[in-house]
């Protein structure tokens, strides 16, 4: 593991820590280990991503409902974003406090963080009056460009098809 990820994970094993002890939590192996393997995944991941790295990268396996348990500790603990999205739960590890933007695709699902000065500005920027905003996060749906192509190569199929049709279904003279 790089030192760049080592020092942020290190904080949110602290952190998970003092928030077992402060409610006489178990510290359990387990839970430090998922914690370890879900710092090396890499932006957003599910359950069943999550699942695989601890198969390819964990020290000993966990069931599917341990690890769903513990993710949602991991969220109550504050050391993990869990992302409200249509499809699965989708998790990132909160290793900063920093405003995320992200496009969604509304055909094939996938989920993609956008970096640009722009949503960063808007979200840097954004306070409610009365409410005291924990994390900045955006989500903007949409189509992404190999499901834009497909759709344009789907729509130029039906209209070839439909020439056909019309130009088949004429008397020739």
């Amino acid at each position: 593991m790089d030192i760049k990820k080592q020092a942020p994970l290190a904080s949110l094993r602290d952190r998970l820590t003092q928030y077992m002890e402060e409610r006489s939590m178990r510290k359990t192996p387990e839970r430090y280990e998922i914690l370890r393997v879900a710092g090396l995944a890499s932006g957003i991941f599910t359950i069943d991503e999550l699942m695989n790295l601890m198969k390819e990268q964990g020290e000993f396996q966990v069931s599917r409902a341990t690890i769903f348990n513990t993710m949602e500790l991991f969220v109550d603990a504050g050391i993990v974003i869990k992302h409200p999205l249509a499809t699965a739960a989708h998790y990132e590890m909160r290793t900063d406090c920093n405003p995320k933007a992200y496009v969604i695709c509304r055909q094939c699902n996938t989920i993609t963080k956008v970096s640009t000065s722009t949503a960063r500005l808007a979200l840097v920027n954004l306070h409610v009056r009365y409410f005291g905003i924990e994390d900045k996060l955006l989500y903007m749906h949409g189509l992404c460009r190999k499901c834009q192509a497909k759709n344009r190569q789907e729509a130029r199929k039906k209209n070839l098809n439909k020439q056909d049709k019309n130009n088949n279904g004429k008397r020739k003279s």
